[in-house]
């Protein structure tokens, strides 16, 4: 019946029928299955307290020592927190699918496969209802809730500021100007009560306006197959075989629906009350105050993922029981999961002179930049990513006979794809393929595996005695040869001193891309660890409002070679038992094989990039290891 967090199936049911009729083998099926998934209850349901010491709006006037644990002890806190509601997933999703295929031999040489399955899935929902979602369309910014504003008690003239003790809020909705005291001493940005539509844009689960799921995407998937087999000559030794078929993946990640849509307002809305002291909150609880809040969400006119498959390839018997196959591999991926923030800073919201509260003389909160009024981040999860795997992929295996066998593969492959999963954020507000459409990050460009099992001869053929054949006979040999590509590696960059905020938006700029940073690599960190990039492709953007050229995945690792190699020793004790002695040894050559490497570039207030570290390994794969066994076996 699964577990807590898990998906799990209750029932299932599935029922097939063949019928075999002259050259044809029809096949048809269905196959039901409900799927639930359930998670306890989180938030912060039951009050948190921040007792920090290090915040500059948290002064000695409002009760701050300067130290947490002092404030703690003393019970002066710097925020308390309660959410009002313990949100939990309660999932449920129903697919039923039906098939009819049929494997016809259309001559001695030619056997063809075709059919068709038929899938249909009901939304993935929250059973009770709970939760909400987002709609970009139900916002109206008429209704949005309005934010105290900064104010001053008596008039001056910008560009000159006010002293703090003249510093109020301001409600929007009635004029009232709040003085910046005790708890209310962070009110600015917080959301007025009881102004707007506290559940502008968001569709209720409740609503019976609202979709199932919150999404509404096609409830039957057509799922075409098609293969054929062509023996050429008639012979069994040369064979063409086509391969294609449609996949739909219904089941989505990422938490509730694809969004973890359980946490949204108004369900779940968190209170907070500013600098106080526990003995004293109770008489506090008046000025508890809501801020806008960050939201999970989901595209609601959208799609399932759906894939493309196929494969073509010829196999052919080269003699000494050795096949060969050489096959295009490809893999088209649609209608995949990404995560992009609709609600994020504007570019240029902060840069210059934009946007500067005349009061106190600096920016003004983010939450007054964004364009949906009253939230914070909203994170939508878009079923529009694409994926493209294409690949050449080649094989030589040579059957176990006569004490031998072997198995050499090589793949070239290239795969690309907007995001790692639905979980992954892209680049918004940003030339959407240039910055996001890059090589998967599991992509590999070559792999070589070369494997072979050999039982060395028995010296007792040679000198035929006790001693000889105890020690000498009856020995196997076995290993493995792999090579494969380093995996793309994503640059992250921090800028120090001078102007940070490059874009003055919610995304920050990329560096600058000078030059291929996978040729003319030379040099070393200070450690002596050679670099595996070109650590002086890259520059700090000089010029306000430059977003950066760098994409996504720009850098590759390093890449991995390793051999493994183990002997057996078998020793018959009769007909039915025998002993194995084993040593195994893994990287058998201790080959140094990088797993991760740094990529985060530092630039200061000059443009020099500061991080000796950049593009040098920081993390290894498992030394030389070996390993010895006893097996018996009766």
């Amino acid at each position: 019946w699964g577990e807590v967090g898990n998906d799990y199936i209750r029932p299932s049911f599935a029922d097939n029928l063949t019928i075999t009729r002259g050259d044809h083998s029809l096949k048809f099926g269905v196959y039901y299955e409900r799927l639930l998934n359930g998670e306890a209850p989180g938030g912060q349901w039951s009050g948190v307290f921040n007792f920090q010491g290090n915040d500059s709006n948290y002064t000695a006037a409002l009760g701050n020592t300067g130290y947490a644990y002092a404030n703690a002890l003393i019970g002066n806190f710097r925020n308390y927190q309660e959410s009002t509601a313990r949100p939990f997933t309660n999932l449920r999703l129903t697919q039923v699918q039906w098939y009819a295929a049929d494997q016809w031999k259309g001559t001695r040489h030619v056997t063809l496969n075709y059919g068709v399955r038929f899938g249909y899935h009901s939304p993935f929902e929250q059973i009770d209802g709970q939760g909400s979602n987002f709609d970009p369309t139900l916002f109206n910014p008429a209704r949005a809730v309005a934010l105290y504003e900064s104010a001053c008690a008596v008039a001056f003239t910008p560009p000159a500021t006010y002293p703090t003790a003249q510093r109020r809020a301001r409600n929007p909705v009635t004029g009232q100007l709040i003085p910046l005291t005790g708890a209310n001493a962070g009110l600015v940005g917080a959301i007025v009560p009881n102004s707007g539509d506290a559940n502008n844009g968001l569709a209720l689960g409740l609503d019976p306006n609202t979709p199932r799921g919150y999404r509404t995407t096609r409830a039957i998937d057509i799922e075409p197959r098609l293969g054929f087999a062509w023996d050429v000559f008639g012979s069994g030794k040369s064979v063409v075989r086509f391969q294609a078929g449609i996949y739909h993946a219904p089941r989505v990640g990422g938490g509730t629906t694809g969004g973890n849509l359980v946490n949204n307002q108004p369900a779940n809305r968190t209170f907070s009350i500013d600098f106080g002291n526990i003995n004293t909150i109770e008489s506090l609880v008046g000025t508890a105050i809501t801020r806008p809040s960050s939201l999970n969400a989901v595209e609601v006119n959208s799609h399932t993922p759906s894939f493309y498959n196929f494969t073509f390839g010829i196999q052919q018997d080269i003699g000494f029981q050795t096949v060969m196959e050489v096959s295009y591999v490809g893999s088209f991926a649609r209608h995949l999961g990404q995560r992009i923030n609709i609600n994020g800073v504007p570019d240029g919201a902060r840069l210059g002179t934009n946007n500067i509260d005349p009061v106190t003389g600096q920016r003004i909160g983010n939450d007054f930049l964004r364009p949906f009024r009253g939230y914070a981040d909203i994170n939508v999860v878009t079923w529009g990513g694409t994926a493209n795997y294409n690949s050449l992929q080649a094989q030589i295996t040579r059957r176990y006979t006569q004490g031998f066998q072997y198995g050499v593969a090589y793949t070239y492959s290239k795969s690309f794809d907007y995001a790692n999963d639905d979980a992954s954020d892209v680049n918004f507000g940003r030339p959407f393929k240039e910055f996001n459409y890059a090589p998967s990050d599991f992509d590999q460009t070559h792999i070589l595996t070369v494997n072979y099992i050999y039982d060395v001869p028995s010296l007792s053929r040679k000198l035929n005695n006790g001693f000889v054949k105890a020690i000498f006979d009856n020995w196997q040999l076995s290993g493995t040869t792999s090579y494969a590509s380093g995996k793309p590696k994503n640059i992250t960059v921090t800028y120090n001193g001078g102007i940070t905020d490059i874009t003055g938006g919610q995304i920050n700029a990329r560096p600058n891309t000078i030059c291929d940073p996978m040729r003319n690599i030379s040099g070393a960190d200070p450690t002596g660890t050679p670099y595996v990039v070109n650590v002086n492709c890259f520059a700090r953007p000089t010029q306000l409002g430059d977003i950066g050229n760098t994409p996504r995945n720009s850098l590759r690792m390093p890449s991995t070679f390793n051999n493994d190699v183990a002997f057996f020793k078998n020793i018959p004790m009769g007909e039915s038992r025998e002993l194995q002695l084993r040593w195994e040894i893994y990287n058998v050559f201790n080959h140094t094989n990088f797993r991760d490497i740094d990529a985060g570039l530092v630039f200061n207030a000059a443009g020099e990039q500061t991080n000796t570290r950049f593009g040098a390994p920081i993390a290894a794969r498992t030394p030389r290891v070996m390993q010895a066994a006893i097996r018996f076996s009766f």
